[in-house]
């Protein structure tokens, strides 16, 4: 039997500073984390404000042109009234018309079907020989521009 003579040295413990090393890089990611989404939120929050704000400036906007346009709306009524008219043509010295006249035009009115040529059937000029329209032409048929 031999014996070995060694000594047996007791367990080493483990000190409370190797375990703030281990959690400290995830302590300091999760703070940097958190202010972050913090940071984040303020931006939303501030961009959201000034929208608002900008939605609401333009929606005073509208209302004022809305205002000025009905208000040439009226304008354009008071001013257009036949009882307006017929004053200011007093007023400059105009009377009415003795007679009417009426001028006749000799111009030729257009064909009953006259349609634009891209709106008129296809000729049979156009066709290939053997009554069949090219592949091209098929395929552009159904194109509103054809």
């Amino acid at each position: 039997m031999a014996v070995v003579s060694r000594t047996i040295s007791p367990p080493q413990q483990q000190t409370s500073t190797s375990i703030a090393v281990r959690f400290g890089p995830f302590l300091l990611i999760a703070v940097a984390a958190l202010v972050i989404v913090g940071l984040l939120r303020v931006v939303q929050t501030s961009q959201a404000t000034t929208a608002g704000f900008a939605v609401q400036a333009l929606q005073q906007d509208k209302l004022e042109v809305e205002t000025a346009l009905r208000q040439l709306e009226a304008d354009v009524g008071l001013l257009s009234s036949l009882e307006r008219i017929e004053r200011e043509a007093l007023r400059l010295g105009l009377a009415p018309a003795a007679e009417q006249a009426s001028v006749r035009v000799n111009v030729a009115l257009p064909a009953a079907n006259a349609l634009p040529t891209r709106f008129a059937p296809e000729d049979a000029e156009e066709s290939t020989g053997s009554g069949a329209t090219s592949w091209w032409r098929r395929l552009l048929k159904p194109l509103p521009f054809n």
